[in-house]
Order: structure tokens, then sequence, then C-alpha cells
């Protein structure tokens, strides 16, 4: 048998759960970006690499023949790009939102809850960095997710929820 909650029980419970998040950044993969300040070879299957000759207004300008100093002789610059959500971050395991499944972390391993509009950001993005003022222990971790983004609430809720678990990253 289903249980009917009023709304005003649900607006109470978002409120709530509004009063601890904190924010995180999400990053992505880097995407590739043509250099502003070289040109590019036209010609042939690897058109985005340097010839190594300066485009007049580019940044930094260098003499013909040297690599491009802004890409390296690349071609293009790789650009990391972020976004910050709220989330609640759950550093011990005791605290955990049980999803009815046990799965092996290892130590240091967190547990995020956002709201389900957050859902293909996480997914899409490569790691998450806590984004804590003035507490260096957390800022300067960088967690790749271990999990895919579970559903998680009621039913009624009009506000829905996403548990990710992370680990920590050892080469981000």
């Amino acid at each position: 048998m289903a249980i009917n909650l009023s709304a005003g029980v649900f607006d109470f419970y978002n409120e709530s759960l509004e009063l601890f998040v904190r924010p995180m950044v999400l990053v992505y993969p880097p995407k590739r970006e043509d250099c502003p300040n070289c040109r590019l070879e036209t010609l042939g299957v690897r058109s985005s690499r340097s010839i190594s000759v300066y485009v007049q207004g580019g940044p930094l300008p260098f003499s013909r023949g040297m690599p491009c100093p802004y890409c390296n002789g690349k071609g293009y610059k790789e650009i990391e790009t972020t976004d910050t959500i709220d989330a609640r971050i759950y550093w011990d395991r005791r605290y955990w939102v049980n999803i009815g499944v046990q799965l092996n972390l290892p130590d240091g391993a967190v547990q995020t809850i956002t709201k389900m509009d957050e859902y293909t950001k996480i997914s899409r993005c490569e790691y998450m960095i806590p984004n804590y003022d003035g507490i260096e222990k957390y800022s300067t971790k960088r967690f790749k997710r271990a999990s895919e983004p579970y559903p998680q609430g009621f039913k009624q809720n009009p506000i829905k929820y996403v548990v990710t678990f992370w680990t920590v990253s050892t080469n981000a």
C-alpha cells in the first residue's frame, strides 16, 4: 500500500536538505581549440599541426621556424572546462545513504547526493573537486567517479536526487 504525503512535507524535506550542500567543481575532459598564435597545416591528414609561422595579432610573438610558445608546436591548446554544482558530500561511510547495493570502495571514497538535474553533468565529468573554502585537506583532492549516478528518493517528491560514489584519483 502506497503512502500519500502532502506536498508541504516534501517542501520541508527539500528545504532542509539544502542546508547541508557544499559546492563541488566538475571537471570535464579537455576540448581542443585551434591555436590563435600560429598558422596550421592545411594539407594532409594532420591538418591541426602547427607550421611554426606567427599569426599577426597572436598573443605570443615568435620567430619563424621556432615552435609556437602558445601551443608548443602542436597547433592546438587543450582547454579544461568546469561546472560548479551543489551537493551533499559524505566523507564517512557511516553516513552514506544505502542504495541497496554493496560496493567495494577503497578508503577515502566519498558519496555525493545531488539533484537529478545534475545527472548529465556528473555522467560527463572526468573528475570532481570538493570546493571547501579554506579547508586545504579537501579542496586539493580530485575524485574520479566510481559509479554511475544512481536515482534516489521518494517517488512523490517533485525534486529527484542522484547518489554518486567517488574515489580519490591518483593521476588527476
